[in-house]
């Protein structure tokens, strides 16, 4: 089943208008950003999975971890090594627990746009988006294409997870080292032919509609 597939369901969550839960997802995302210290990403994590469980979903809560454990690691590594190498070095065991709060935050923030996913229908979450960049149309944007844009987008993020899995898979299956270096190419060019096999479904249907083209010429409808 997808990471992001739509869980039908009755409760609190499930019924909460769109506009609260992205709200609620602003906030959540903006304090696990701008306050990364343990007790507030802590906090954070605990109210993430008590929503979980309000959602009756908490089985659900650790999906993005099994699914997603390769993002959350590089992010883990990354802070690992601007804190081991960077203009103040610190020790690689004071460089740690940077490294695991900032896997921690990325992790909340990864379950609680997943929760809104998941107990959203997906028609329901274009209409919303659509209806966001709406206040845009005047800069020249089109909503529904950039809805859609954001609904492939975030499909996306699973399938790239399993993509960089199955040839970490590969390669431990022939005896080869799982370094990021040998896996870049091959999960960049199965990204890269994800993403034209999509664009190709997508102009198939017909999606996204394209504006209808202004017609050459002076404009008669208006008066002198």
């Amino acid at each position: 089943m997808n990471l992001l597939d739509h869980r039908p369901g009755t409760s609190p969550v499930h019924r909460a208008p769109l506009g609260v839960k992205y709200a609620v997802l602003l906030v959540l995302t903006v304090v696990l950003v701008a306050w990364r210290q343990p007790v507030v990403v802590g906090a954070v994590l605990t109210g993430v999975l008590g929503l979980y469980l309000l959602a009756r979903l908490p089985g659900e809560f650790l999906a993005p971890w099994r699914r997603g454990w390769p993002l959350l690691a590089f992010a883990g590594v990354a802070r690992f090594a601007s804190g081991v190498f960077g203009p103040v070095p610190l020790s690689p065991l004071d460089a740690l627990g940077p490294a695991l709060v900032v896997m921690a935050a990325v992790f909340g923030a990864l379950a609680a746009a997943r929760l809104l996913v998941i107990t959203t229908p997906g028609t329901e979450l274009l209409d919303g988006l659509a209806h966001f960049f709406g206040a845009f149309r005047r800069f020249g944007v089109n909503p529904e294409a950039a809805a859609l844009a954001v609904n492939v987008m975030l499909r996306t993020i699973p399938w790239v997870g399993a993509a960089v899995r199955a040839h970490a898979e590969a390669l431990a299956s022939r005896g080869l080292r799982r370094g990021p270096v040998r896996l870049m190419g091959p999960v960049l060019v199965a990204t890269v032919g994800h993403a034209r096999a999509t664009g190709e479904a997508l102009a198939a249907r017909g999606l996204p509609a394209a504006p209808e083209p202004k017609p050459p010429g002076p404009d008669y409808t208006r008066g002198a």
